[in-house]
Order: C-alpha cells, then sequence, then structure tokens
C-alpha cells in the first residue's frame, strides 16, 4: 500500500532486441532519447510489516514511536522543501512537501487515536488509517482528488520508512540520459529527479492530475503512464525514444525511427514557439470582437499562471481543497487568510471564488465521521449541500466578504437548481454583509450547470449579478453519461447539439437580463469549441491557463461574423460528429489549432 518502503532494486544489463513500441497514456509532454533504467520496486511492496494487537499499558509507548517517525518525516521533509526552494522550476514541489508535512501529522493523530481505541500496534494502525483515506479519496467522481490518493501513499511510504529506520534511495548516481521505467514515481521520488540525469519517466501507473506529473512538467521531463506490466516489458539498458505527446515509447529504434522521432521533436518545437509568440498579444477577433481569457484555480500555486499566461484574472477558483481531505472544518479565520494573500497575488485582476461544491460521494473527513449531522442531506450537492451545512457555507461567506471589501473578489454558488435555493443562498451572502456590519456585497453569481436550471433561467438570472455556464456537468448531467468512461469518445461531449442549444438558451437570457455570462468548463480550452462559443455569443472563457495560448491564437484566427454563420449552423446538427464535420469545413480557410493537452501543457514550463 505505501508504495516503495525499503532500498530500491535497480538491473541494468544490455540485451538485444527488435524494435517494439509501446502505447501509454502522455502526462508530460517533451521528446527525450536516453536509456532506460528499470526501478524494482515490488521486492519492497512485499515487505510484511509486524502486526499484533497490545495491551492498555502499551498503547503510550506506540503513540511515542508514531510521533519519533513524524518527526524524522518532518525533519526529512524540511529539508526537502529547502532543497525545492533552491532550484525555481520546484516552487509548486516545496509547497506540496509542506502540504505532506501538514498531512502528516493529520495522519499521526488518526493512528494515535486507533491505536488507543483498536489496541493494535503503530504498524497496523498505519496501515489501516492510511487505506482510510485512499478509499475515501479513489470514491470521489473527481479526478484531481482522486490522484491526491498518491500523495497519501507517498506519506505513508515515508512514516513507514522512518518506523523501520531506513533511508530513501539518492538518484543522484544515475547517469545523464536516463528514462526511469518503474510501476510508479511517488511525487517525493519525483521531486528527487531534479538534477539527476533523468531525461524520462514510464510508468505503469499515475496520472496527468497527480503531483508526479505536475513535478515532471515543471522539470521539464517528459513522462508516460498507463503501460501495464512496464518493468517486464522494457530491458534495463534498452535504448528509448520516448513521445510525451503521443505517449508513444519506442524500444530499441532502428536509424529510419530516430529520424522521425527528431522531425516531431522538431514540428513540436516550432509550434510551441509559434504560440508562445502570440501569447502576449490581445485576445480579439480578426474583426476586433474581445473575448476575456480568466483562469480555472483549484490550488493557491497555481496562481503565478494566471500572469504568466497574460490572462485578465481568474474566473473560477475551485474552493474544495481546503475541505477535502481534511480532518478539521476549514475556519473563518484560515480561509480569510487563504483567499487574501490569494486576492493581494492578482495585483487588481477579478477572482470570482465558488463556494465549495460538495456532498455525495465527495465529504471531506469531517463530516463523513461526524455522527451528529444531519444523514439526510448526503444525496445532496452542490448548493442545495451548501444550503444545508449552514455553518460552514456562513463561514466561507463572512470571509469572502471581508476579503471583497478592499478587493475584486465575487461569489459563485455552484449547481443552482432554481431560484428558490439560490434566493436562499443571496440571502446567506446579505446575512454574512449584516453580521461583519461592512458595507458590500460583491457581485453574486449562479452557475448554471444542471437541466433543471434551464427551466428557470430567468428566475435565477433575475437574481444574479453574473452567470457562469459550467459545461463540464451541464454536458454530463444532460447527455446521462459517465464522464469518466466516456474520455475520448462523443458520448459526453460539449460537441452535442443538445448541450450547444442549451448555452445558447442561457446566453439568449443572460441578454434579455443584461448580464456577463462565461464559460467555465475546461473544453473551453479546445481551440474550435472555443470558436464556436464566440459564435454563440460569449465573450469570457475561464480555462486552464495552461491551455489559454493555442485559444488565444485560434480566437485571433477567427472572423466573429463566420463564428455566428458557423454556430447557427450547428445547433441544427443532429450529433457531434456533425458538428465537428461543419467545424472542419467552415474553418478550413483559417489554421486550426489541435493540440494534445499535454502538449499544451508545455507552455507553462517554457515561459
Amino acid at each position: 500500500m505505501f508504495g516503495s518502503i525499503a532500498c530500491k532494486i535497480f538491473t541494468v544489463y544490455e540485451q538485444e532486441r527488435d524494435i517494439e513500441i509501446l502505447k501509454g497514456i502522455p502526462i508530460s509532454p517533451g521528446f527525450a532519447t536516453g536509456i532506460a533504467i528499470v526501478y524494482n520496486c515490488e521486492v519492497e511492496r512485499m515487505l510484511s510489516l509486524p502486526v499484533r494487537e497490545i495491551q492498555h499499558a502499551d498503547v503510550q509507548v506506540e503513540c511515542d514511536r508514531i510521533d519519533d517517525a513524524l518527526e524524522q518525516s518532518k525533519r526529512d521533509l524540511k529539508t526537502a522543501e529547502q532543497s525545492a526552494r533552491d532550484n525555481s522550476k520546484l516552487a509548486d514541489a516545496s509547497a506540496l512537501l509542506s502540504v505532506h508535512a501538514t498531512m502528516a501529522s493529520e495522519i499521526a493523530a488518526s493512528v494515535k487515536q486507533q491505536i488507543g481505541c483498536d489496541l493494535v500496534n503503530v504498524e497496523q494502525a498505519l496501515f489501516s488509517v492510511i487505506g482510510d483515506w485512499i478509499s475515501r479519496l479513489q470514491g470521489l467522481d473527481n479526478e484531481y482528488l482522486q490522484q491526491r490518493e498518491q500523495d497519501v501513499r507517498d506519506v505513508g511510504q515515508r512514516m513507514t520508512r522512518a518506523l523501520a529506520g531506513t533511508k530513501p534511495w539518492s538518484w543522484d548516481s544515475l547517469p545523464p540520459g536516463s528514462v526511469i521505467v518503474a510501476r510508479e514515481l511517488l511525487p517525493s521520488e519525483a521531486v528527487g529527479l531534479a538534477n539527476s540525469g533523468v531525461v524520462a519517466i514510464v510508468t505503469e501507473d499515475g496520472g496527468s492530475f497527480s503531483h508526479t506529473a505536475i513535478v515532471a512538467r515543471s522539470l521539464g521531463i517528459s513522462a508516460i503512464s498507463g503501460i501495464s506490466n512496464v518493468t517486464s516489458r522494457i530491458p534495463s539498458g534498452a535504448k528509448l525514444l520516448v513521445d510525451g505527446l503521443t505517449g508513444v515509447v519506442t524500444i530499441q529504434p532502428i536509424e529510419s525511427e530516430e529520424k522521425a522521432f527528431s522531425v516531431h521533436q522538431l514540428e513540436h518545437e516550432q509550434q510551441i514557439a509559434s504560440l508562445l509568440s502570440e501569447e502576449r498579444q490581445p485576445c480579439v477577433t480578426l474583426d476586433g470582437v474581445k473575448i476575456s481569457l480568466l483562469a480555472n484555480v483549484g490550488l493557491p500555486d497555481e496562481l503565478d499562471q494566471v500572469t504568466e499566461h497574460h490572462l485578465t484574472g481568474v474566473g473560477l477558483l475551485r474552493t474544495e481543497f481546503l475541505f477535502i481531505g481534511s480532518h478539521k472544518r476549514p475556519t473563518f479565520d484560515l480561509q480569510l487568510k487563504v483567499y487574501g494573500d490569494m486576492a493581494s497575488n492578482l495585483g487588481g485582476l477579478p477572482m470570482v471564488i465558488r463556494t465549495f461544491d460538495l456532498g455525495g460521494d465527495k465529504l471531506p473527513p469531517f463530516l463523513a465521521h461526524d455522527e451528529l449531522r444531519n444523514r439526510s442531506s448526503l444525496h445532496l450537492r452542490g448548493l442545495r449541500f451548501s444550503l444545508s451545512e449552514r455553518h460552514m457555507l456562513d463561514a466561507q461567506l463572512r470571509a469572502i466578504v471581508q476579503i471583497a471589501q478592499t478587493t475584486d473578489v465575487r461569489i459563485l454558488f455552484p449547481m443552482v437548481i432554481g431560484s428558490h435555493d439560490f434566493a436562499r443562498a443571496c440571502a446567506a451572502a446579505d446575512r454574512a454583509v449584516r453580521q461583519l456590519d461592512v458595507l458590500r456585497r460583491p457581485p453574486v453569481g449562479a452557475m448554471i450547470e444542471t437541466p433543471a436550471a434551464l427551466f428557470a433561467l430567468d428566475e435565477i438570472i433575475e437574481l444574479a449579478d453574473f452567470i457562469a455556464i459550467g459545461t463540464n456537468d451541464l454536458t454530463q448531467y444532460m447527455l446521462a453519461a459517465d464522464r469518466e468512461l466516456s474520455r475520448g469518445t462523443d458520448d459526453c461531449t460539449a460537441m452535442h447539439p443538445a448541450v450547444l442549444r442549451a448555452i445558447k438558451q442561457i446566453i439568449q437570457a443572460s441578454e434579455r437580463w443584461n448580464r456577463p455570462v462565461c464559460v467555465c468548463g475546461e473544453e473551453a480550452a479546445e481551440p474550435d469549441f472555443a470558436r464556436l462559443l464566440v459564435g454563440l455569443g460569449i465573450r469570457e472563457l475561464s480555462l486552464s491557463p495552461c491551455l489559454a495560448a493555442a485559444t488565444r491564437q485560434a480566437i485571433r484566427r477567427t472572423d466573429s461574423h463566420q463564428a455566428i454563420e458557423l454556430a447557427e449552423r450547428s445547433l441544427q446538427c443532429r450529433s457531434p460528429g456533425e458538428v465537428r464535420a461543419l467545424l472542419a469545413t467552415g474553418l478550413e480557410d483559417t489554421t486550426s489549432i489541435d493540440l494534445p493537452d499535454t502538449m499544451r501543457e508545455s507552455l507553462r514550463r517554457r515561459q
């Protein structure tokens, strides 16, 4: 469960073999040529941990052991954090290691509680607590939050190593041009790759939202995951071509393969350079229609990308990072500091803060373990769940309202169903103003992402200062599809004519009430879809900052009149395939930007 626990075993040998191509999932873009170093962690995963029952008299001894392991882990993390701070590429990683230290403290507290309650030794209690955290995260429907389980296992590995008295492997001895081939690399192991000579990572496990992938992108290390049995399929010592755009790994390439690889690498560099050259230019269409590009942000350390990618503010700050994984309710003071620091760092740019979107299978530990709370509200999601947790919502709204007295901060309520729940939410914002005895209520917006809201648009918009369209959830609920299982197919896409008609309906209602409307779904980062949104009447797009450059370039090459004509015709289509064919034909006179998501990620590290 904890990943690698003791030493790491590397075997390097020369082996001739015919050319073989493996296909995985690209999680960090770029091209790399190197020699495979197979990281065999299976021996460590099978290391048995002592499990035994204890007596009441032994509880303190076991608690002292976890305290010692915690202190050792914190010392190691402090050293690693300082090392990361010394590397400008690892600024985000230093914040991650600080989070790991906080997580270790919370895990240790839970371990001590379990030792006393179940009368088990520290190893068994740690194993159980880590397993509980992982199960809860894996049950969420948010891929980013699901992949935080890797961080939990990372912390568990570190604390287990401290209990066992073993040291982590050092990557310093790896030769230049090494390609790590492993079942999995945990985030702290990836941080250790800085200045190690590693040029690429190829693994079986690990997603694009994992902190290992984020660290790899920060370091400019190409990475591919999702290749089953990779440690047995790639021999150590084999020459590899790693294509971090398509997810292809070529083993023992022949000369023609190497030449083709070099050509693709050069084309990639030229396309990235073209995008970067326009990133400082205004986001306007060929005929002068201005489009605002804003950022979707999920963590405070992502805020630097707003200015790096020349965006006009934050269109969606997801606040769940303060709640998910926490064993304590975020206090008013904590939220005041976090939101205040983020608003200050934006230097006057606007920031739209979405109140917590929890409920259903997205329950933080402090709620999941609360035996006194009303279990009847567990089925609720979004705003209705928030309204059922009045004290938690009030604390968040007071923090936002306080910050809004001196900065351009706005409130966005998620998953609005109709005017009844939204009116209650507006009343809660007014209540926060009265409780703080301040003069200004910040602008309040409704996020339209449910079919129910489509039947109450005028009632909702009448109460709202602005509207946001969440195309991700709107698409999923309208098409009755599982977003994760439908990925890569047309079963769940905002290109579906039904979704396009819903978006047009929202735009028309917003125009009747003269309310600004912004699309916040990540599909807005698809250049052709962004052009279609412009044609439908959208003038604000909020998307991942690292994907903004391609969207900006596409809009700058679009004529709004042509986009309007295509949008009108798309509303008459009957399938996503017809819409795509229409766009392919209608946009053939302009340069279409069709980049893999991971390629657009390389814009971030090239700034």
